[in-house]
C-alpha cells in the first residue's frame, strides 16, 4: 500500500513539473510579443475585445516548440491515414497534395465584386484598357480528385459566375484555367504539394499566355520573335526538397512531405529599377533581373523551415508589398501597366516585366491609398485585375463606384 501511494505522488509530481516547465517556457517565448502588443494598445472599453484577440494570437503563435507539436500531430494523422487536419481547414487530395477548403452548398454570388471591377473600368482614362486575369485554382477541373467525405468549396464555379458577369459588362478577360492541362507541364507539377501557389514553371507558362492575349489587342506585338517567352532563354535552377508552403506549415512535413523549387531568371542582359513600399518600409533596388527583382534570402535561410522568411515563393518581387513600381530600363517605349493582384500573380508579373516598360503592382490588402484614384491619375496603357478564385471576397476589391 505504501508503494502504491508513493507511485501516485511521484506521478503527480512529474505531471505538475511538466506543466510548470512548459508554462515557464511559453511565458518566456511569448513575453516579448505580448509586451509589444500591450505597449501599442489603445486602452479603452471599445477596443478591449480586439486587444484580447491580439494577445490570444500572440500566445498561440509563440507556443514553445510549436512546430514540433504540429509535426507530431501531422505524423499521427498520417499513421491513421487521415486526409484532413484542423477540422478540414487543410485537406489532402487523392495524389497527396494539400488544399484549403470548407463546406459549401454551391458557388458564391460575386455580382457585387464584378460591379466593382466594372466601376474601376469606368473610372479609367478612355485610352487605358482593362483586363481581368483569372489565375487557376489548385483544384484543377478534370484532374484533381478528393477522397470520399472531403468537402469541396466551389471556387471554380464561383469564378465561372464572376467571369460571366464581367463579360456581360463588356470587360476583357483572360481565363488561365483554360489550356492548363494542355500546357505541356504534367498536371501533378502545376502546383506545389504543400503550398496554395502554382509552381514557377506554371507561372512562366501563364506569362506566355498573357503575352499572346495582349498581342491580339495591340498593333505592336510584345514578343514578336517569341524570344522572351521561350524558357530556354532563362536559367532554371532546381532546389530539391527545400520548400514547405503555407499549407505545409499548418500540417507539418510528416503529413504531406516537402516541395522542390525552381528559380527561373533570364540568361539575357537586363537592367531594372525596383521600388516597393508597405507601411513605413520602402526601398529601391537597381540592377539585373536577379539583382533587383529577386531575393535569394528564402533559399539560403537555415534552421527556420516553417518561418515566413523561408517562404520560397517570396523570392519573386520580395513577396506581397503594398505598392511596387518596376521599370525596365531596356524598354523605355513599351507598355505601362498596373496590376491589382493577389500573391499568385507575382512570379507571372516578374516575367511580364521583360516585355513592357513599367509595371505598378498594388496588393489591396496592404495598400492604404485609393486604388481607383491611383489608376485614373497614373499614366497607364493597361490595368489588370488578377485575384484568384479562392480570393473572390470583399478584402481584395476595396473599391466601388462612388455614385
Amino acid at each position: 500500500m505504501h508503494n502504491f501511494f508513493a507511485k501516485k505522488r511521484i506521478t503527480a509530481f512529474l505531471f505538475i513539473l511538466v506543466l510548470v516547465t512548459f508554462s515557464v517556457l511559453n511565458i518566456i517565448q511569448s513575453f516579448g510579443p505580448i509586451q509589444k502588443t500591450l505597449a501599442s494598445a489603445d486602452y479603452n472599453y471599445a477596443e478591449a475585445k480586439a486587444l484580447i484577440h491580439e494577445l490570444d494570437d500572440d500566445i498561440n503563435e509563440h507556443v514553445f516548440d510549436k512546430f514540433g507539436f504540429v509535426e507530431a500531430y501531422g505524423y499521427m494523422q498520417s499513421l491513421m491515414w487521415k486526409n484532413e487536419e484542423n477540422n478540414f481547414e487543410v485537406v489532402k487530395d487523392m495524389e497527396g497534395k494539400l488544399h484549403y477548403t470548407y463546406f459549401a452548398t454551391g458557388p458564391t454570388d460575386t455580382k457585387d465584386l464584378s460591379d466593382r471591377v466594372a466601376a474601376l473600368g469606368a473610372h479609367l482614362d478612355p485610352k487605358t484598357k482593362l483586363t481581368y486575369v483569372m489565375t487557376p485554382d489548385k483544384y484543377v477541373r478534370g484532374y484533381t480528385q478528393f477522397p470520399e467525405g472531403i468537402p469541396y468549396n466551389y471556387n471554380n464555379e464561383t469564378a465561372d459566375g464572376f467571369l460571366a458577369n464581367l463579360k456581360q459588362d463588356g470587360i476583357d478577360t483572360v481565363d488561365l484555367r483554360e489550356g492548363l492541362l494542355e500546357s505541356g507541364i504534367p498536371a501533378k507539377d502545376l502546383f506545389f504539394t504543400t503550398d496554395h501557389h502554382w509552381k514557377i514553371k506554371t507561372a512562366f507558362w501563364a506569362f506566355g499566355q498573357l503575352v499572346n492575349h495582349l498581342d491580339g489587342m495591340y498593333d505592336k506585338p510584345l514578343d514578336p520573335d517569341h524570344y522572351f517567352t521561350n524558357l530556354t532563354n532563362y536559367n532554371v535552377v532546381p532546389y530539391q526538397d527545400i520548400f514547405i508552403g503555407s499549407q505545409g506549415r499548418k500540417a507539418g512535413k510528416y503529413f504531406a512531405g516537402d516541395d522542390d523549387f525552381d528559380l527561373i531568371y533570364p540568361k539575357f542582359k537586363t537592367d531594372y529599377s525596383f521600388y516597393f513600399k508597405t507601411g513605413e518600409t520602402e526601398a529601391t533596388l537597381n540592377g539585373r533581373f536577379e539583382d533587383a527583382l529577386l531575393t535569394t534570402y528564402p533559399l539560403n535561410v537555415q534552421g527556420a523551415t516553417y518561418d515566413l522568411t523561408a517562404d520560397k515563393y517570396f523570392t519573386y518581387l520580395y513577396g506581397n508589398q503594398g505598392i511596387v513600381h518596376v521599370v525596365n530600363k531596356d524598354k523605355p517605349n513599351g507598355l505601362k501597366v498596373l496590376f491589382i493582384k493577389d500573391s499568385l500573380a507575382v512570379p507571372m508579373i516578374s516575367f511580364l516585366s521583360t516585355v513592357v516598360s513599367e509595371i505598378y503592382l498594388i496588393d489591396p490588402r496592404y495598400y492604404t491609398g485609393d486604388i481607383m484614384d491611383f489608376a485614373s491619375k497614373t499614366d497607364l496603357d493597361h490595368v489588370f485585375v488578377s485575384i484568384s478564385p479562392q480570393d473572390l471576397v470583399d478584402e481584395f476589391f476595396p473599391y466601388r463606384s462612388k455614385d
